[in-house]
């Protein structure tokens, strides 16, 4: 009996090893996310804070969408366009006109990479 107790023990401890380096992994992409865009924007800190829920909202609405076996094709397109539509307008918010251009700049030129343009 001690040696499946020992185990069970052992399938928890790696279970929850498991989700917090999960979240651990999450949290390095947004702040990696951050940087990127604290660098490239030239955010200050009033804005970098009033940035990250807006970039962690997003995220988590992103990762859902991806999990989401439920919607169609189309409907994930949509999804993911109202996503996107609903950041850039809560992000300029927060960024001046040029860093908002840039914004856009910086999204267009990812969408060209992932599309293998």
């Amino acid at each position: 009996m001690k040696p499946i107790h020992a185990i069970k023990q052992l399938v928890i401890l790696a279970m929850a090893a498991f989700c917090f380096s999960s979240l651990a992994i999450g949290q390095v992409v947004e702040a990696l996310q951050m940087k990127e865009l604290t660098e490239k924007l030239q955010l200050n800190e009033k804005q970098q804070q009033a940035l990250t829920p807006i970039v962690a909202q997003r995220d988590k609405s992103l990762k859902a969408l991806k999990a989401d076996t439920s919607a169609g094709k189309l409907q994930k397109l949509r999804k993911l366009e109202a996503i996107q539509a609903n950041f850039k307008a809560s992000a300029s918010k927060v960024l001046t006109p040029d860093q908002s251009k840039k914004l856009e700049a910086l999204q267009a030129e990812r969408r060209e990479k992932l599309m293998g343009s």
